[in-house]
């Protein structure tokens, strides 16, 4: 695999956390699963309850950014304190890949666009988008219904049909030719939820793609905006 080149910073929500998938990053992972343990479970938690649960946090934790890292992600991010009492159903995975085609980016994008017009959600949104000065492709596809049970029957027996709502951003790097940005978001909801929660989910994660500024470009000094984004901690 040739080696990750793409540096880039972007600003995720408080009680958010990049957790590294790669498996040269397993030591790293480790000990910001411990510092988010440490964070999500209240000081005065008896210690035969806190185990428990701090044991089964690391479990789910890992396994999840792990089995992303076995698909090629290089990092999760998951929302892992509640705000207002309120955890949402969401993740971002980042993969980074490399296009071994001679094709300009724009040329990719239009394809990448076209392959996902059969299942666009939004027909009137023609999925260009600005990233950092730069052309992106976003895709949103028809809520997909997932049925843990049918997908995954040794794991899912006792997971509820879920719908899984999807936006992808397809981001090329603009000082490495043929190496791209995947983010891909995921929102779960119980079928029949009002999807006015889901629509304003997709919006934080519009917002977050906001923020996000290549760094270490070559030739270039960062600016004033990548060293803010650098100190409120939403490097990647």
């Amino acid at each position: 695999m040739t080696d990750l080149t793409a540096s880039f910073v972007m600003v995720v929500p408080p009680g958010w956390a990049r957790l590294p998938a790669r498996e040269e990053s397993r030591q790293e992972l480790a000990t910001i699963v411990r510092q988010v343990i440490a964070g999500a479970l209240p000081d005065d938690l008896p210690r035969d309850r806190a185990e428990p649960l701090r044991q089964e946090m690391r479990k789910r934790l890992t396994a999840t950014v792990v089995e992303a890292g076995d698909n090629g992600a290089t990092a999760v991010y998951l929302p892992v304190r509640p705000v207002d009492g309120f955890t949402p159903p969401v993740s971002v995975i980042e993969t980074e890949v490399d296009d071994e085609s001679d094709e300009a980016p724009e040329q990719v994008i239009a394809q990448l666009l076209a392959d996902a017009l059969p299942d666009r959600r939004d027909e009137d949104d023609p999925g260009i988008r600005e990233v950092d000065g730069g052309i992106a492709a976003r895709t949103e596809t028809v809520v997909r219904r997932v049925d843990p049970a049918a997908e995954l029957p040794e794991l899912g027996q006792d997971l509820p049909v879920v719908d899984d709502r999807q936006v992808v951003y397809t981001i090329p790097v603009p000082h490495r030719p043929g190496r791209w940005v995947v983010m891909s978001f995921s929102a779960i909801s119980a079928p029949g939820t009002d999807e006015r929660l889901t629509d304003a989910l997709v919006a934080l994660f519009d917002a977050i793609m906001t923020t996000f500024r290549w760094a270490d470009v070559p030739g270039a000094e960062p600016t004033t905006l990548e060293h803010r984004l650098h100190e409120l901690g939403g490097a990647a």
